[in-house]
């Protein structure tokens, strides 16, 4: 429970809002550019190379590619030196009528249900999105080619909302499929890879899964203090950087993080990591 966390309804709406954030402090935005390579130059990454043929120059290159992440970990030669990989796992999240004796009296809803397996939350005044949490009744869907992703309603959106209906026999049950299809991010053992490489210059914030979206501004930091901290002469994977938490005054060992980590036991192996 997160009294202070908000409710965004609107995730466009909000990755435009850090868009424009990051533009106000300089950052520059490429859209519809495909990486097609990393270019190597002294022995560490020096940039990118696009379809179009050209090049962009960087003193240092990080992989935040999503679902694509394993494809540019591959053009930078990186994947060898890894013991925790990542996969793009397809996810549906049903978008259903909200019932209506469930009444608010506040800005949103959030339930996770681990016994069914899924979670719902309100979406605006009159609608619910109900997702999945990887139950084990329901086979993960692993997509070898992002560009390859099946967007149509699969059998598991009925499986989804027939599990809410359990909980909220008021739900109605539409007889049209509506909803998103698109894909997670997934790392062997659902714990992102915050981390270097083995290429110098090249690093890496991947295999969020479903969870980091909401951490996205703390894992900028983090990732800017860990770049600083290995740019800077520190070996990472011999003394790892402690990142600092400005608000709670705690320290995060991002060798949890690792690239090179053992599979984490803790992990629920699911979206909640």
């Amino acid at each position: 429970y997160f009294p202070d966390g908000g409710y965004v309804t609107d995730p466009q709406l909000a990755a435009r809002n850090l868009q424009q954030a990051a533009e106000a402090k300089g950052a520059a935005f490429r859209f519809n550019a495909q990486v097609t390579g990393i270019r190597i130059g002294n022995g560490r990454a020096s940039g990118v190379e696009l379809a179009t043929g050209e090049a962009i120059g960087a003193p240092v290159v990080v992989n935040a590619a999503g679902p694509y992440s394993t494809i540019v970990n591959r053009m930078a030669g990186v994947l060898d030196g890894m013991t925790i990989h990542t996969r793009p796992l397809r996810q549906e999240v049903c978008h259903v009528a909200r019932p209506d004796d469930l009444v608010l009296n506040g800005p949103g809803l959030v339930v996770l249900d681990a016994d069914l397996g899924g979670y719902f939350r309100t979406e605006q005044d009159t609608a619910l999105l109900v997702g999945g949490m990887e139950p084990d009744c329901d086979p993960l869907v692993w997509v070898d080619d992002p560009d390859t992703l099946d967007r149509n309603p699969s059998q598991n959106w009925n499986n989804q909302v027939l599990r809410q209906a359990l909980r909220l026999p008021s739900l109605g049950i539409p007889g049209q499929s509506k909803g998103v299809a698109d894909l997670y991010d997934v790392s062997d053992d659902w714990i992102p890879i915050y981390d270097k490489s083995d290429l110098p210059g090249f690093y890496m914030a991947v295999g969020t899964s479903g969870n980091q979206f909401k951490n996205g501004p703390v894992a900028g930091r983090l990732m800017a203090g860990l770049i600083d901290y290995c740019e800077g002469g520190h070996d990472q994977d011999a003394a790892p950087y402690q990142f600092p938490l400005a608000y709670t005054g705690g320290v995060v060992n991002t060798a949890a993080f690792s690239r090179r980590r053992p599979v984490t036991a803790e992990s629920t192996m699911g979206v909640l990591g």
